[in-house]
């Protein structure tokens, strides 16, 4: 496969999000990759604005036409190469890939002296990349690529084929698919962020808003964000105030129970449309609050056999906790329940049973809400309304006034859907759930009214 190149994008600024509107195109690396020999062939420096180049803005359209010849587009990160071209379909992302295949981040730690030192010496330059001389930035992608081909190499081929391979597989296109729409959205802030965070968020203020940034390369699978100093993933309330909507209105939803009607979805076991919590209060013969902290020391403490006969859910979930366990023991691996995606016993310390089940419930609670994000933001094309955050068991709408109040919903009727994001491999169709969410308004995320009757 001569034709295969790997891509990667320069921006003027390393420290900027690829979204943010000062943040250019300083030049495109392309490196020839031929991955049946692998072997690394010509590089191509395609200038946009870099100062070291005797040309400018260069046409680099002929990357489109890279599948159509039997080619693939290779990159580190594909969020941010389609900042730049958001139209490539065929775009492998190679550490979400290599992660894939061997439950571990690609290792493309290439230390350079010149770029280590200004990038540490002067952070709060503007246009660093444009400062550091072309030559130094094409030694370190030199490396950057002898890394990748030298990793890469080590799988086996036939998990690179272009039919069967990673970079065809759902798991791999859907969540990068899925995130890149919403991190292109920004969030909108108030006049005051930088009262509410400190001085530091501003240089990362573009148009009045932020970008996040989604890590899918985590332990389960599960998704961390944050980008300069905004954890996006853990805001305390104070810190949401600085979150508007750029429409009308902010638009929370977020799932009751939501572990316990994934894992009720895994072992078959039905709920139906009673609180999970009241449920198990009745059971228990205490408080709405005691009984939701019971479950989880049960449910991750260690079920014992005495909560095994307090209800058929703790059975079945002992039963799946045992079998999962019993499986990574006897394989060295377990899939993770939608895409398949393979966990390594010998890539995590210290595990045991309770550990591997949370990892699972983790992968399989992201997983699901990949497939709804997708399904929403299908049904968001040609309206106002955007999904600007995800968080776990939330979901963060700039919601639009002209799109109705049907159109919240429609979102709300995703969410709880009880269409069952089958593994694979189950013959049978288990008792379908009905995932339950609660719904807040309000002008700002940190100051929001329930409006879950009202939809």
């Amino acid at each position: 496969m001569l034709n295969s190149y790997i891509v990667i994008p320069v921006f003027t600024d390393p420290f900027l999000h690829p979204l943010h509107k000062n943040n250019k195109l300083s030049f495109i690396y392309v490196r020839e990759w031929d991955i049946k020999e692998w072997k690394l062939g010509e590089t191509r420096i395609i200038s946009e604005l870099n100062p070291d180049c005797t040309e400018m803005c260069e046409n680099y359209d002929f990357l489109i036409n890279t599948k159509e010849n039997n080619g693939l587009i290779f990159t580190p990160d594909a969020k941010t190469l389609q900042a730049i071209y958001p139209k490539y379909k065929h775009i492998c992302d190679l550490n979400h890939g290599y992660w894939w295949l061997n439950n571990k981040p690609l290792d493309l730690n290439v230390r350079n002296t010149t770029i280590d030192f200004l990038g540490n010496k002067f952070y709060n330059v503007k246009k660093l990349n444009e400062i550091i001389p072309l030559m130094v930035h094409k030694g370190y992608l030199n490396e950057v690529c002898h890394k990748i081909n030298e990793q890469f190499s080590k799988c086996l081929y036939h998990l690179m084929d272009e039919k069967n391979g990673w970079f065809t597989n759902n798991g791999n296109i859907d969540p990068i698919q899925a995130f890149y729409n919403i991190e292109k959205q920004g969030v909108k802030v108030t006049d005051n962020v930088c009262d509410i965070f400190d001085m530091r968020v501003k240089k990362h203020i573009s148009d009045g808003k932020l970008y996040s940034q989604y890590n899918l390369l985590t332990t389960t699978g599960r998704p961390s964000n944050s980008f300069g100093t905004v954890n996006f993933a853990a805001l305390p309330p104070e810190k949401r105030k600085a979150f508007i909507p750029e429409n009308d209105y902010l638009v929370d939803f977020d799932f009751d129970a939501y572990h316990l009607r994934l894992i009720s979805n895994l072992i078959d076991y039905d709920f139906g449309e009673e609180s999970v919590h009241e449920h198990f209060a009745k059971i228990y013969d205490c408080s709405y609050d005691e009984a939701k902290q019971k479950t989880f020391q049960i449910l991750y403490g260690g079920i014992r056999d005495k909560h095994r006969h307090l209800s058929r859910f703790f059975n079945k979930t002992y039963v799946y906790i045992n079998k999962k366990w019993n499986e990574i023991n006897t394989h060295n691996c377990v899939f993770t329940d939608i895409y398949r995606r393979k966990l390594l016993y010998d890539n995590y310390k210290d595990l045991n049973r309770n550990k591997l089940f949370n990892y699972l419930i983790q992968a399989y609670e992201t997983e699901v809400n990949i497939k709804k994000i997708l399904l929403i933001q299908d049904y968001l094309l040609g309206k106002k309304t955007k999904l600007v955050l995800y968080g776990y068991d939330s979901f963060l709408f700039d919601f639009a006034n002209e799109d109705g109040v049907e159109t919240l919903r429609e979102i709300k009727t995703i969410l709880e859907d009880k269409i069952c994001w089958l593994p694979t491999n189950r013959v049978e169709p288990p008792v379908e759930p009905y995932f339950m969410t609660k719904s807040k308004m309000g002008l700002n995320y940190g100051d929001m009214k329930d409006i879950t009757k009202r939809l």
